[in-house]
């Protein structure tokens, strides 16, 4: 039996098309190895092929107004008011459970996790645009606030505690006995050396997430101050973004010169890191002075092994303990025996993004007719195997989504009288581009080439290679490409003025080119708008006005995914799509 069949063998072991018995009669006749038939063994589920999705174990902590002290400025200690969001959100080489490179099982010392994806980007905040950098990040580095498992409010982490000024324009921090993995103390001078480095480094990818600070003030060891050029009720959401990641203010000032190495850390989290290269497993330790304690793994070993069988395969076999990505139609069968799996509802959503400039997707009668005429429910059905909801707002789920809205329900009827009175009545080419190796993306435009045959438009699919498909979404000749979006902060202000403010300011409304100036205006009026009913009703006309323009064929929410061993407790996905090892338990 050579590799490409022992590769379909797994395949048919996995997805069910031979039962245990088949499979170990195909083993010992071909001779394989003891441990090589225990891992095709344990890839047959054996039971349904339709996913089952465990409810999340999610806490829920509700804003709270902060009171009202003796000078009128406002407090808040324990949960802020902030404008909350919901997001969602997700991210190598296989090797077995004997590889030198891994740690055994460690009795609860060591957590092994296998990861989709290795950090691309230097771990500083402000200049990374990476998931796997800001997953392992958010586990090493710790911010003035940090957002609640449900994404809806804020909760102190470096700061104690937090108050606002009358006028709303100057925000006082007061920081907690805190310290670095080196076991130095985070003083105010270390935030304000952060902070004025995502605000203003040549190097930062966010100057405009912190467009409203005109300055931080170290007012002494503990006391930071934050002064706005106007009133903007979502900057406590900001501040709790990675981002914002607080570093001492010797190293925030030095990792953008050339060479330095981010990957030794000096971190207030809950794990450091001293150092790592491409390609190796990477070993988090914990903190000793992490001031919120911990109980969690004194290791944290991450592989990283791009396959998604892989990775399933390697938790069936015991090789490592949590893996990320799992498959939506193995989510089911790693529920049983010694494995689980779970579906973790986030902020997220997925969608068929169009350049509303080439032709003929100018038109909004086109793209409102490709709009209906997509059959989600068919989509989640089968590609995400009923995981996932129809999506019906132009925003994810979260602070002042809109759940009434209709979104654009199949109507295939609909959708052809908008294609008869369009600019292309007897139809058109439509151009879909597939990053390469994509199954999912893959899958979906297969779907809608079908689907989308029937009002007259021919779906040709055009898979590239992740650098050129980059770069024809970057220089503008990509008809339509595979869109979304996680919230990486509970507010919307980050996803309205990333993906629908038009100008050349944020990438043409995320390389879409969508330009309606009324819309720039209600978001502008929303960020400045400090009641919060009234940002509330800012942002639903400015769903509705949106959802009408079309800029994207809307699909679903689908939820972010992970298995790991029975023996482990404790993990969750938060509504954010991060995840904090320190609350794991490896009970082995």
């Amino acid at each position: 039996m050579d590799d490409q069949d022992l590769r379909n063998l797994y395949r048919h072991a996995i997805t069910g098309a031979l039962t245990r018995r088949q499979v170990l009669k195909l083993a010992v006749t071909f001779g394989l190895a003891a441990p090589t038939i225990a891992a095709l063994l344990a890839a047959c589920g054996g039971g349904s092929s339709t996913p089952t999705t465990a409810s999340s174990a999610t806490t829920t902590s509700a804003a709270t107004t902060a009171p009202t002290t003796s000078s009128g400025a406002t407090t808040a200690t324990s949960t802020a008011t902030a404008g909350a969001t919901t997001a969602p959100a997700a991210t190598g080489t296989a090797s077995t459970s004997a590889d030198p490179a891994l740690a055994p099982a460690g009795k609860g010392k060591i957590l092994r996790m296998s990861r989709n994806e290795e950090p691309g980007w230097p771990f500083i905040g402000w200049s990374s645009e990476d998931n796997s950098s800001e997953f392992t990040m958010i586990n090493i580095y710790d911010c003035l606030v940090r957002a609640t498992k449900d994404g809806q409010g804020y909760v102190p982490a470096l700061a104690t505690n937090w108050s606002t000024s009358t006028d709303g324009l100057t925000w006082t921090f007061n920081l907690r006995d805190a310290k670095y993995s080196d076991g130095k103390t985070v003083v105010a001078a270390d935030v304000k050396a952060s902070l004025d480095q995502a605000r203003t480094s040549p190097k930062s990818q966010w100057t405009d997430t912190y467009k409203q600070i005109s300055e931080v003030q170290a007012a002494d060891d503990k006391t930071v101050k934050i002064v706005l050029k106007q009133p903007h009720p979502p900057l406590l959401a900001e501040l709790g973004m990675w981002i914002a990641q607080v570093m001492p203010a010797d190293m925030a000032n030095a990792v953008d010169q050339a060479g330095y190495d981010t990957y030794h850390t000096r971190g207030a989290g809950a794990y450091m890191l001293n150092g790592w290269n491409h390609g190796e497993v990477m070993v988090l330790k914990k903190n000793p002075y992490y001031w919120k304690g911990s109980n969690g793994p004194e290791e944290v070993h991450i592989e990283f092994i791009a396959d998604d069988n892989s990775r399933v395969l390697k938790l069936q076999g015991g090789g490592t303990d949590l893996i990320d990505f799992v498959p939506y139609n193995q989510i089911a069968s790693l529920n049983q025996g010694s494995t689980r799996a779970q579906a973790f509802p986030i902020q997220t959503y997925t969608d068929v993004s169009m350049n509303n400039t080439i032709k003929p997707l100018d038109d909004k009668n086109v793209r409102q007719a490709l709009n209906y005429a997509t059959d989600k429910d068919a989509i989640i059905k089968n590609v995400f195997f009923g995981q996932g909801k129809v999506q019906t707002s132009p925003m994810p789920t979260g602070l002042f989504w809109d759940k009434s809205l209709p979104g654009y329900p199949f109507n295939l009827d609909k959708a052809k009288q908008l294609m008869a009175a369009s600019s292309v009545p007897t139809g058109f080419t439509f151009n879909q581009t597939v990053d390469s190796g994509n199954s999912v993306h893959l899958q979906i435009a297969t779907i809608l080439k079908d689907q989308w045959s029937k009002i007259g438009v021919t779906v040709n699919i055009v898979q590239l290679e992740k650098a050129l498909y980059n770069a024809q979404l970057r220089n503008g000749t990509s008809m339509a490409w595979w869109g979304g979006w996680t919230n990486d902060m509970s507010d919307p202000t980050e996803f309205a003025n990333s993906k629908l403010r038009g100008g050349t300011t944020t990438s043409f409304a995320s390389f879409t080119h969508y330009d309606n100036p009324q819309v720039d205006n209600l978001i502008d009026q929303a960020d400045a708008e400090t009641d919060a009913a009234k940002r509330e009703a800012l942002y639903q006309q400015i769903q509705q006005m949106v959802l009408d323009d079309a800029p994207h064929v809307y699909l679903c929410y689908p939820p972010a995914t992970a298995g790991w061993g029975s023996y482990v407790t404790g993990f969750n996905i938060e509504s954010l799509d991060f995840y904090h090892f320190d609350e794991v338990r490896v009970n082995n």
